[in-house]
């Protein structure tokens, strides 16, 4: 009787019941609903006013949707008939253009206030927008005391969380080139510990049996039965591109990417084309693509398949539909790995703003947002630093960590903390305490279990910089999502727990209770590695010239011929495309590999940008290359060449560019989209680049457009069109 009441006069969230706004449709409140409106209009003022953290308060909660609808409704009004009077007078002057004018704003301008009336949900995230800004983030203090485990642990090892470290895998000095550049990171250290990682969380001693137990494990739990990895089936990698991936703002290290790459191509014999590596909120993948394509070209990189509407259904507050849909190439694989960084997204202020950031950090749950198609609905459900919400509150990523296309198709969390991002948008800083001792993190994590790696990556975190109030709040609701401190019901309430959530003893030991042998909850495994142990450092071309330094090592072989340094360059003639294999021998056994190929491009058609059709913001500058140069950010522009080609088949783009914005362009080929993701490193010291790109052509003239939304780019000088030789 008592819903039947609530609903006879409100509109309620079908899922948590909160109200979220009146019935209009209820003929006696339609005629009230002016009295009603007014009233709580006066009431939220009259309250919420003078003291904003009382739009907490249930009874303001009820309030400010009717107040919200009754300023739409009031406002609707007053337009539509000021409009209507203004477009008579116009009329009867004769300013009859001037009129249609006038009579289309004010019809676009009532129905949008008309329409926010009836369903307010836009309104009241402007208005909750505007009275966070300027308030205090707060400061994090853990409510709960260390070692007091909440939730069920998972896993083989439950709540267990693997950790590897080695300080000499990031060698990045900070200054010089991109934290992401094959000379700053070592390839195979990166290997050592993503290995060393996965086979921590199982009952295996080889990588192989280690992927293979985790694929029978989890397919098993699907009621498929205790079956490995079957060709054919896909696996979608989702990993974080905040910046698109070309310059010094932290996103995924391309030489984790590829660690992963090899083991699940090299190792477990995947498909390359049954892999796609994305984030469906970014274009760009730069830095991952020029390291990774070579190796590994016919990889899906970002081209995630569009999205999949009305897939995601939240158990409260968020009802948009683009919020709804999941990226196709999540909806439609077998298996999800989940590859997040080690992040901190907001910097605590007083004075907030949108830009300072919406949650206390970004890591395995917070990058499924990039598997959505639109995520500015979420923010306000992950602030849990805010008035309107604390300890204790809904918040949507513990929907995303329970979706069964999402969190329940994940077969491994894995985090990339080889450099740790202090805000979203940040570069990367150094941890102070041991055994990092003011040097990079230069670790990985990874479990089973996806509450306790965000608990230990918080902990890491909370460790050496701040972060803004309630940032676990999404833990304890996780841990506990059968009974949350919220009382939600959440759509993943049948689970009882999505896993582990502690924090540990303290920064210098940390120890979690199933280290201490005090409880149930997480375990943080230290992965056993050498730092001492042969490795390649670095090993990579420039132009024709093989750049590699090895250490520890007895000997160094490329392509089984023995070199006399174990540091050094050779330059190589290459009239084909070479695949080059880097080996350090230590006691007559190989022991780090690495591959390398070099492309032999044959130019078939070089076009000088400047020579093209240029269009909108595209720039001629004095030195001969083309820039976009929008003067806003919804700015768009493009250049249009054409190439006759000899005969059909496959060729490659080679795109000579220079600058420090690596914001990617479309490529369509005779008015096709080819790429969202014609992307660009950022360049130093007026030093050009390259992005090669394979297309395939047809015989005779191709009409070929770069398109370029945004307000900048980089310069760009030639396009070569090129055919590889094998």
């Amino acid at each position: 009787m008592k819903n039947k009441i609530k609903k006879w006069f409100f509109k309620t969230c079908p899922k948590s019941g909160r109200i979220v706004g009146i019935n209009k449709k209820n003929v006696v409140l339609k005629i009230c609903f002016p009295l009603l409106g007014l009233a709580a209009l006066v009431w939220f003022l009259i309250r919420v006013v003078p003291k904003p953290s009382r739009m907490e308060y249930p009874c303001q909660q009820v309030a400010a949707p009717i107040a919200l609808s009754f300023v739409a409704f009031i406002s609707s009004t007053l337009v539509g008939v000021g409009t209507w009077k203004r477009v008579r007078n116009l009329w009867n002057a004769r300013r009859v253009t001037l009129g249609l004018s006038v009579l289309l704003i004010g019809v676009l301008a009532s129905g949008t206030l008309y329409v926010m009336s009836v369903d307010n949900s836009l309104m009241g995230q402007v208005i909750r927008k505007q009275i966070d800004n300027g308030t205090d983030m707060g400061r994090f203090i853990p409510i709960d005391a260390p070692n007091t485990p909440m939730g069920v642990a998972k896993g083989i090892h439950p709540g267990r969380v693997a950790w590897a470290y080695d300080p000499k895998a990031a060698a990045w000095d900070g200054k010089h080139g991109l934290y992401s550049d094959a000379d700053n990171n070592s390839q195979t250290r990166v290997n050592d510990m993503l290995e060393g990682v996965i086979i921590a969380l199982t009952n295996q001693k080889t990588i192989d049996k280690a992927w293979d137990e985790l694929f029978r494990l989890f397919n098993y739990k699907k009621g498929k039965g205790a079956v490995s990895y079957k060709k054919g089936e896909k696996i979608a990698i989702k990993v974080n591109l905040n910046d698109n991936g070309g310059s010094n703002i932290i996103d995924a290290t391309p030489q984790s990417v590829y660690a992963l790459l090899h083991q699940l191509i090299d190792i477990m014999q995947v498909p390359q084309n049954n892999i796609t590596v994305y984030d469906a909120q970014r274009r760009g993948i730069s830095a991952i693509y020029d390291y990774m394509q070579p190796l590994y070209p016919e990889v899906n990189y970002q081209n995630w398949g569009g999205f999949v509407p009305d897939v995601v259904h939240y158990s409260s507050e968020i009802t948009d539909k683009g919020s709804m849909s999941l990226a196709r190439a999540a909806y439609e694989a077998d298996y999800m790995i989940n590859m997040a960084l080690m992040k901190r997204h907001s910097e605590p202020t007083d004075k907030w703003r949108d830009s300072a950031g919406q949650t206390g950090i970004t890591s395995t749950g917070k990058n499924q947002f990039g598997s959505l198609e639109k995520v500015p609905p979420l923010h306000f459900s992950i602030r849990d630093w805010s008035s309107f919400r604390g300890m204790g509150t809904y918040n949507c990523i513990v929907d995303l960590m329970a979706h069964e296309r999402i969190g329940g198709n994940t077969l491994v969390y894995i985090v990339d903390a080889m450099y740790v991002n202090p805000k979203h948008n940040g570069h990367a800083v150094r941890f102070k305490r041991a055994p990092f001792n003011n040097g990079w993190t230069s670790s990985f994590l990874a479990s089973n279990d996806q509450v306790a790696i965000e608990s230990v990556v918080l902990d890491f975190i909370y460790s050496e910089l701040p972060l803004p109030a309630n940032a676990d709040n999404f833990l304890h609701e996780a841990a506990n999502i059968g009974n949350p401190p919220s009382g939600i019901a959440y759509a993943g309430k049948k689970l009882v727990s999505l896993g582990v959530h502690e924090h540990w003893n303290n920064p210098e030991q940390r120890m979690y209770s199933r280290n201490l042998g005090t409880g149930k909850g997480i375990e943080l495994y230290r992965v056993p590695l050498d730092e001492n142990r042969a490795a390649i450092e670095y090993f990579y071309a420039d132009g024709t010239t093989l750049h590699y330094k090895v250490s520890n090592a007895d000997e160094v072989r490329l392509n089984n011929m023995k070199l006399d340094n174990t540091e050094g360059h050779l330059c190589v003639g290459v009239d084909k495309t070479t695949d080059y294999r880097l080996e350090a021998i230590k006691h007559d056994k190989v022991v780090a590999t690495q591959r390398l190929v070099l492309r032999n491009l044959q130019p078939i058609i070089t076009c000088q940008t400047k020579e093209m059709l240029l269009n909108g913001s595209a720039t001629i500058n004095e030195d001969g290359s083309v820039e976009f140069k929008g003067e806003k950010g919804s700015s768009n522009g493009f250049i249009a060449w054409k190439a006759e080609i000899p005969y059909t088949g496959k060729y490659y783009l080679d795109i000579s560019y220079e600058g420090g914005n690596p914001v990617p362009s479309y490529l369509y080929a005779n008015g096709k989209l080819i790429s969202e993701n014609i992307g660009y490193l950022a360049t130093t010291g007026n030093k050009r680049g390259n992005f090669i790109f394979p297309i395939d052509l047809e015989k005779g003239v191709n009409e070929l457009r770069l398109e370029h939304p945004g307000r900048r780019s980089n310069k760009l000088y030639t396009i070569t069109i090129a055919k590889e030789i094998n």
